[in-house]
C-alpha cells in the first residue's frame, strides 16, 4: 500500500466529511452517503464505508452495501462507486485493493461494483483484480443531463418541437404544478402504485418513501413536485437534489388527463425549481441503453421504443450519457467457476434483471 495514503473504514451512521467529499467531487452521488446508508439500514442492509485520505483530506473511497443471498451467501455491493477525486492510477489500485479486504472482512461471497457515471477509467484495475464485465444493472447504465447553465428559452428551444409544444399545451389545458410537502407522500405514493401497476415493476413499499423524506429531506436532498388538474393530483415526481445536480428519482401517474400532458408539465418545473435553487444541472434517471445507444449511433428507433419513457426523456433536450457497467467478482474458486458458467449466462434472462430488482428492494 502506498504509505502516503492513509486507509480506514467507518460504520458510522452519520458521515457529515463523507457526505461533503462526495457532493464536492464530480461523480459523487447520493446513493454514496451516509444519508442513503441510513435509508438502506433501516430496511435490512449493513452499511460499511471505506475512506482513503491524504494529507487528512478525502480523497477516494467507497460505500459498501451488504445482506445474506440464499445460496449465494453474503452479497454485497457499490452503487456508483469507489469514487476517486483524481484519475491516479495508483489510486485507483489502491480503493480496489482495500475494498477487497473489506469485502472479505464482510465476508461477502459475490461483490458488484457499478462505477460513478465518470468512472470508466476504474475497468482496467477492476479486470485485473478479477472482476468481470456484467450485464446486471443495479442503478442506470444510460441517462440524460440537461445542462442548467443555458437560460429558460434556450432550454425550451432545444426541446423536440412535439415536447415543447405539450409543455405550452399543458399549460393553456389548466394543468399547474405545485411543490408538495411530507402530507402529500401520500398521494405520491398512491401515483407511484399506478404507475407500477401499468410498468409492472415491483414498487418499493410506503415505508421507503416515508424513510427516504424524512432521512434526505432534513438535509434539503428531497423536493417532491404535484401536476395537478381542477385540485386532482394527476401525477407526482420525486426529486434528490445533491451535489450540483438534481436528479429526477421517481415519478408517479394516476393514467388520468393524459391528453393535457400533465408530465411535460411536471418535468419542466422540475427543470425550473432546479434552476431557481442555483443548480447545475438535471438528471433525468436513466434511460433504456438500447435506445440511448440507437440515437447516439444515428440508427432509427424502433415504433416500440418511441412510446417508451425513455423516448419521453429524449423530447427535453440534454445530453445522453452512457455510464459504465457493473463489474462482479465471486470470492471462492467455485463461485467464481459458477460465475462464468451459470450467472453470467442468466444475465441475459429478463427474469435474472426481474430477480435482482427484488432482491435491491428489499
Amino acid at each position: 500500500m502506498d504509505t502516503h495514503y492513509e486507509v480506514h473504514t467507518s460504520n458510522a451512521t452519520h458521515d457529515p466529511a463523507w457526505d461533503a467529499f462526495l457532493a464536492g467531487t464530480p461523480g459523487g452521488h447520493h446513493v454514496q452517503t451516509s444519508l442513503w446508508g441510513q435509508l438502506k439500514a433501516a430496511f435490512g442492509w449493513d452499511v460499511a464505508r471505506l475512506v482513503v485520505a491524504e494529507a487528512g483530506r478525502i480523497v477516494a473511497g467507497a460505500q459498501l452495501l451488504t445482506r445474506p443471498l440464499p445460496l449465494l451467501g453474503s452479497v454485497g455491493y457499490i452503487t456508483k462507486g469507489p469514487l476517486c477525486a483524481e484519475d491516479e492510477p495508483a489510486l485507483h489500485q489502491l480503493v480496489i485493493a482495500e475494498l477487497l479486504r473489506l469485502a472479505e472482512q464482510r465476508h461477502v461471497a459475490y461483490l458488484i461494483v457499478e462505477p460513478p457515471n465518470n468512472g470508466a477509467s476504474l475497468a482496467a484495475p477492476l479486470i485485473a483484480a478479477g472482476f468481470r464485465c456484467s450485464r446486471i444493472e443495479v442503478a442506470p447504465t444510460a441517462t440524460l443531463i440537461m445542462d442548467l447553465a443555458l437560460d429558460l428559452p434556450e432550454l425550451l428551444k432545444r426541446m423536440k418541437r412535439q415536447t415543447r409544444q405539450n409543455v405550452l399545451r399543458a399549460e393553456r389545458e389548466g394543468i399547474t404544478v405545485r411543490e408538495g410537502s411530507e402530507q402529500d407522500l401520500l398521494t405520491f405514493y398512491r401515483l407511484y402504485l399506478s404507475t407500477g401497476r401499468r410498468q409492472r415493476f415491483a414498487p418499493y413499499p410506503q415505508e421507503y418513501f416515508a424513510a427516504m423524506w424524512r432521512i434526505l429531506g432534513a438535509a434539503g436532498h428531497a423536493a417532491l413536485l404535484l401536476a395537478e388538474y381542477e385540485g386532482e393530483a394527476v401525477s407526482a415526481l420525486l426529486l434528490i437534489p445533491f451535489g450540483d445536480t438534481v436528479l429526477a428519482k421517481t415519478l408517479g401517474w394516476s393514467g388520468e388527463h393524459g391528453n393535457r400532458r400533465p408530465n411535460e408539465a411536471l418535468f419542466w418545473a422540475a427543470v425550473r425549481w432546479a434552476k431557481a435553487h442555483g443548480y447545475r444541472r438535471f438528471d433525468f434517471e436513466g434511460l433504456e441503453p438500447n435506445v440511448a445507444r440507437a440515437i447516439l449511433d444515428g440508427q432509427p428507433l424502433a415504433a416500440a421504443m418511441e412510446h417508451s419513457p425513455s423516448f419521453f426523456k429524449i423530447g427535453f433536450g440534454g445530453q445522453i450519457v452512457l455510464c459504465p457497467p457493473a463489474y462482479v467478482r465471486a470470492r471462492s474458486r467455485l463461485l467464481r467457476l459458477a460465475d462464468r458458467q451459470i450467472i453470467a449466462r442468466a444475465e441475459h434472462w429478463p427474469a435474472a434483471q426481474t430477480m435482482l430488482e427484488r432482491f435491491v428492494r428489499r
